[in-house]
């Protein structure tokens, strides 16, 4: 396998899984699971979550986007 299949498949992977979480927390009644928006947005009420995600976004758009 090439190390760009390698890195689509794990993308893919990745995606599934979100996608399997998000379809069961939109599914499934009660306070276990949350959809990812709210999850997204109690997570981003910390300071230091938001500096981390700025710095995954801005690591994402440097690595894939400068090309």
């Amino acid at each position: 396998m090439t190390p760009f299949a390698v890195i689509a498949a794990g993308f893919a992977l990745a995606l599934g899984a979100m996608l399997a979480v998000q379809i069961a927390a939109r599914i499934r009644p009660g306070p276990r699971l949350r959809p990812a928006g709210e999850a997204l947005h109690a997570a981003l009420m910390h300071p230091l979550a938001r500096w981390l995600t700025m710095a995954g976004w801005l690591w994402l758009g440097f690595h894939f986007l400068a090309r």
